[in-house]
């Protein structure tokens, strides 16, 4: 055992087992577990009601299991993370500090910056890799560039040499001698007393911590996966795996599930067990776009406020406060819609399948800016997570290469049809729908008023009309589609469109959807304390004119009279870029070698640069929803 001690840093990896960051700091002398709360570096992605609620319990669970090692957990309450970490290392004469990366926008910030201080002041810094299953540098290319298509990426990573990693838990764990300054867990200030009537109604359906998320993981594979792929699709029940919360807050191991699931996946192959081996892939798909929502907001880190593709800038929104506030409360008048938006906003959950369908309604429908509903989804969902919500948002409303076709409009009755048959789903969050025959259940404002009259609904007063016609939503769209590339080229043609942005083209051929992988610009000749150490993002403005998505074929026929300039640039090439990669942890010894080290910069956006001063239109309403004592209150 060594004489080193070490400050473990936790963030979203709340675990004991399968920890990189806890395990190297025990095995090397006296550790101090430290999670350090500032809400004011949180932005406006402070962690909404139920996310704060899951954070609660989990620290306590993880303080327990802790103690039972022979340490605790130090809750720190301030308005810098870098001060504190700074006291910490002061109080117990720290050696070094660890923890594992993060990869949202506003980490690579905060976490660049806070090594760059603590190497200047000549302590240690190490970090690991205990989210994912590669780190997003890991994974590009033949020819260098980072992949922007997700089939692409997951077939990377699934011929990638993967060795079988288990990170054993410390069987015990030397306290840190000093005093720290610390902060009682209810004294953080992540639930209110106007919350805890609606948080406790959390504690019946679920069990946060890590040992817990175990249990949900073993009860999964042995119950579950193996009809995956049939009642994957079916909303409500337990169709899905339920193991985001506890993936997002890193009580689970993304490597043990994937490890785990594969498994299981040789056994059903040995056994001639084709749907659980179709299970099995469906599943690790899921697990893949875990990866690949990471993958993009390292190697993008723009994408939590502009669009992967570069047009969609130019769309024309309706930034409209008050269809959004009908969305949001579930008053659309679109069954599916809104009983989806209602178990949202009662449990902070909802199936995938209709996170696609309300997101979808809003961004294609309603044409609601996509990051406004991204901001939504953030503040109510139980696993909010932001890079999964950045790649859903941009999926959805076309802003990647692979999404949805910015044309594309799915209809909610026909949606519901598919995926509630028996109309049960929309009985249980709509209850005055619920005497409403199976035949209009899903559209009744095309029932006959007998029929509404027996079910004891009345339009427009117990429950809403549609909010808009089909019909009419699908004439908007392609309106606004082609005020859109008219708009793009018309930007094009003054020489005044942004060349920030990564655009690429969405032709038939995905292979050539990649773009060069991100840089830290400047060189250090030093090298770090571990090749696993984070690396950070740096993109330079493209000198060549980046081309765009390209329309669809019945589009550019129709709307060449309007304006042939709309015609685009099919030259997929990417702008020449340094691919030098360098990590973001030096040594202090390094440090004396490259004093310039600390100077370099990088172009990841600072708290959302443009918009995290805007007052979303709103947010005062949403705000006042969110403190209500009664849960599901509409």
């Amino acid at each position: 055992m060594g004489s080193n001690r070490t400050i473990v840093w936790f963030r979203r990896d709340l675990r004991i087992e399968d920890n990189p960051a806890l395990a190297a700091a025990a095995k090397e002398g006296s550790v101090l577990p430290v999670y350090i709360w500032c809400p004011k570096e949180e932005g406006q992605f402070y962690p909404g009601r139920v996310s704060r609620w899951w954070l609660k319990q989990s620290l306590a669970h993880l303080d327990q299991s802790l103690k039972s090692l022979g340490s605790r957990l130090v809750l720190i309450k301030t308005h810098s993370t870098v001060t504190a970490l700074v006291e910490c290392v002061k109080a117990i004469q720290a050696t070094k500090v660890v923890f594992n990366h993060l990869y949202d926008p506003v980490s690579l910030v905060r976490d660049h910056n806070i090594k760059e201080k603590l190497v200047e002041q000549g302590i240690s810094v190490q970090s690991y890799n205990g989210d994912l299953l590669y780190e997003p540098w890991e994974v590009y290319s033949e020819s260098g560039r980072a992949f922007t298509t997700f089939n692409a990426f997951w077939k990377k990573c699934l011929h990638m040499q993967m060795d079988i990693v288990s990170v054993v838990p410390p069987w015990q764990l030397i306290p840190a001698e000093g005093k720290v300054e610390e902060c009682p867990l209810e004294e953080l200030g992540l639930e209110n007393e106007s919350e805890k009537p609606s948080n406790a109604l959390l504690g019946r359906a679920w069990s946060p911590g890590w040992r817990n998320a175990d249990k949900a993981l073993t009860e999964f594979v042995e119950q579950h996966l193996l009809d995956y792929s049939k009642k994957r699709l079916k909303v409500g029940g337990d169709s899905t795996s339920l193991l985001s919360p506890y993936l997002h807050f890193g009580e689970l191991s993304v490597r043990k599930v994937f490890q785990v699931t594969r498994m299981k996946q040789i056994l059903w192959t040995n056994e001639g067990n084709s749907a659980g081996e179709e299970s099995v892939n469906l599943f690790l798909r899921a697990i893949g776009l875990r990866e690949y929502s990471r993958y993009l907001c390292f190697n993008f880190p723009f994408t939590h406020e502009k669009a992967l593709l570069g047009h969609l800038k130019f769309f024309p929104w309706n930034p409209d406060a008050d269809i959004f506030k009908n969305w949001r409360q579930g008053r659309t008048g679109f069954p599916l819609v809104d009983a989806g938006m209602r178990e949202l906003w009662a449990t902070g959950w909802i199936h995938n399948r209709i996170r696609v369908i309300v997101s979808s309604f809003a961004v294609k429908m309603l044409l609601l800016p996509w990051k406004w509903g991204m901001k939504y989804f953030w503040d109510t969902l139980l696993d909010a997570d932001l890079e999964s919500d950045i790649l859903g948002w941009q999926y959805i409303s076309g802003g990647l290469p692979d999404g949805h076709e910015p044309e594309r409009l799915d209809n909610p009755e026909i949606q519901g049809v598919k995926f509630d048959p028996e109309g049960e789903y929309v009985r249980q969050w709509l209850p005055e729908l619920a005497r409403m025959p199976t035949e209009w259940i899903h559209h009744p404002w095309d029932a006959p008023l007998t029929v509404l009259r027996a079910a004891g609904v009345e339009l427009g007063q117990n429950y809403p009309k549609p909010i808009i016609d089909i019909d009419l939503a699908r004439e908007r769209l392609i309106e606004a589609i082609f005020k859109m590339w008219e708009s793009e080229a018309a930007a094009k043609a003054a020489g005044s469109e942004p060349r920030d942005e990564v655009v690429v083209d969405n032709s038939n051929s995905l292979e050539n959807l990649d773009t060069r992988k991100v840089v830290v610009l400047g060189k250090a000749p030093c090298s770090t304390i571990s090749a696993n150490d984070q690396k950070v993002p740096a993109l330079q403005d493209s000198k060549n004119e980046p081309p765009t998505r390209k329309r669809p074929k019945h589009m550019v026929e129709e709307g060449q009279n309007q304006d042939n300039s709309q015609n685009h640039n099919k030259d997929t090439g990417m702008s020449s870029i340094d691919q030098d990669i360098c990590s973001t942890a030096d040594s202090s010894s390094c440090k004396k070698q490259c004093a310039s080290t600390s100077s370099y910069s990088f172009s990841v956006p600072q708290q959302c640069s443009s918009s995290s001063n805007l007052k979303w239109p709103w947010q005062d309403q949403t705000d006042m929803e969110q403190s209500s004592s009664k849960d599901g209150a509409m």
